[in-house]
């Protein structure tokens, strides 16, 4: 069976009473759980039943929070810089994170901010390093629902733009936004990515692609 056998994929949310209370048409690339949680539906899925062209998938709802849509575009940059005698990479933490991992730095790009501007501003207030940007390297996105550290319930959506940089003069991480999202900086030895520190799944990603083959090794 390919996707062609449908001419539409229908998702439908029905209540403890049997009350249908949510029937829209999957749109391309969208996820049926996101879409029943951004209309305030907790969904759990009961049956998939074809009917003519139509592929209905049927969830179970429950009242949920209404999602609030939030997007964000954030630009990070992967630094690699000589420190303490061997290569590294400059990496960040974050307050309250629940993962307990590590992330390349950057942030949010205020109203009306260049990326790159955005870039060097954020870089700057979380390390205390001074970078320059050698090229842009690829654009991530991540979409969820779900609760916010602010506690918010939100339909959130992330596009992060990462590039590729290096530091003339690395210099002991100085975290300078004193109260912001950062916990902790630090250059992390290129020899012992992989294992430590732990990584971000995304940022993981992108040293595999970027850190461990322009230095020839497998992470």
């Amino acid at each position: 069976m390919t996707a062609d056998d449908f001419a539409v994929i229908l998702v439908q949310g029905w209540d403890e009473d049997g009350e249908l209370q949510y029937a829209e048409p999957l749109g391309h690339g969208e996820d049926p759980v996101h879409a029943l949680r951004a209309a305030g539906w907790e969904p759990r899925w009961i049956a998939g039943d074809r009917v003519a062209e139509q592929l209905v998938l049927r969830f179970a709802v429950q009242r949920g929070e209404h999602a609030e849509p939030h997007q964000r575009a954030a630009a990070y940059a992967v630094v690699v810089a000589p420190y303490d005698g061997e290569p590294c990479l400059l990496l960040t933490s974050f307050v309250n994170s629940r993962s307990l991992r590590w992330a390349l730095p950057g942030g949010g790009i205020d109203p009306g901010e260049e990326p790159v501007a955005g870039l060097h501003r954020e870089v700057w207030e979380e390390t205390g390093q001074e970078i320059v940007i050698d090229r842009p390297h690829a654009v991530l996105s991540n979409h969820w629902v779900g609760k916010a550290p602010s506690g918010r319930h939100e339909n959130f959506h992330a596009v992060r733009m990462v590039y590729i940089a290096n530091c003339p003069e690395p210099s002991e991480p100085i975290v300078h936004d004193v109260g912001g999202s950062t916990d902790a900086a630090l250059w992390a030895p290129i020899s012992g990515l992989g294992t430590h520190p732990p990584l971000q799944p995304w940022t993981a990603q992108i040293v595999t692609d970027v850190v461990t083959g322009r230095h020839g090794m497998r992470g």
